[in-house]
């Protein structure tokens, strides 16, 4: 994955490189170095970060579906 598309998928899941990092339990240093070019060589995007998103998303999704479909016809 390109660093664009990361930012991209961030701004999807409405978080920042620093909220992303405490969620994931990852240093933000590191996650602020993917996609940089250190001495020549680009620091990748781990694989498994597009999936994680997508699910956090997901998850996000259903949380509020939950709180505001769910518990409503509960309260009926």
């Amino acid at each position: 994955m390109k660093k664009e598309e990361f930012i991209s998928l961030l701004k999807d899941a409405q978080m920042n490189k620093k909220e992303f990092a405490k969620i994931a339990n990852i240093p933000y240093g590191t996650v602020n170095g993917w996609g940089v070019s250190r001495k020549g060589v680009v620091l990748e995007i781990p694989n498994w970060v597009k999936p994680f998103l997508y699910y956090y998303k997901r998850s996000m999704h259903l949380d509020y579906l939950t709180e505001n479909i769910c518990i409503r016809v509960d309260e009926v």
